[in-house]
């Protein structure tokens, strides 16, 4: 297995990541989808007591792919913010601090279900925000999945996951990429987020990642 596998795509070659993203190398791009950061605060904010950690981790891993990939455009496919009342003090620190680390980044927010109840990221923190589809490299970036598109295209908003079985009862469940030629539909970026079980079709391709490796299942 690896942490990253390239592929070809409408005559372009991608890089799916173990990490949950996707890099197209000769645009100089990394693509990601659903981060829902402050997700823990808005549980917080209802009575629920889970620590912030994971806007924290979650930006330490993005800031790890930034420096990997050395990429000059992120672009997030949706809901970047989980919710309104996860937009605290707390989280808009941490992601104020990691913006200061990539000022030069030019970032794109693509909004999602999720951002239109939340609003727009906070000014300070320099994202562009288009509203879904948006066109860009020749293909359209996508919150939520559609049937039938002029373009092939990327998405979010599904967070697709998949359950390999084995022999007798074992199985392995986890994040996928869900493709084939019309689209690409990402993994949820957040680690604070669910799985949805996909059932592909006959074209369909599905990589599978924990988030350290990532191989296509056969």
């Amino acid at each position: 297995m690896n942490s990253q596998l390239e592929i070809s795509w409408n005559a372009r070659k991608l890089s799916l990541l173990a990490d949950r993203a996707i890099h197209l190398a000769s645009e100089n791009v990394l693509f990601i989808a659903d981060p829902h950061f402050g997700k823990a605060a808005t549980f917080r904010k209802s009575g629920i007591p889970v620590p912030e950690k994971s806007t924290q981790e979650d930006c330490d891993r993005l800031a790890q792919l930034i420096k990997l990939t050395k990429v000059e455009t992120l672009v997030i496919l949706g809901d970047f913010f989980h919710a309104r009342l996860g937009k605290t003090n707390e989280v808009h620190q941490i992601l104020f601090e990691w913006r200061e680390l990539f000022k030069e980044l030019k970032i794109l927010l693509i909004r999602g279900n999720h951002d239109i109840k939340s609003g727009d990221p906070w000014t300070d923190l320099n994202i562009q925000c288009h509203p879904d589809p948006f066109n860009l490299y020749g293909f359209e970036c996508r919150h939520i999945p559609v049937t039938n598109s002029n373009k092939p295209f990327l998405a979010g908003h599904v967070h697709p996951g998949f359950t390999l079985r084995g022999k007798g009862k074992s199985s392995i469940r986890s994040a996928c990429f869900h493709l084939n030629e019309s689209k690409i539909i990402l993994p949820a970026f957040g680690s604070f987020t669910g799985l949805k079980n996909i059932q592909p079709e006959n074209k369909d391709k599905i990589f599978l990642t924990n988030g350290e490796d990532i191989f296509k299942v056969p």
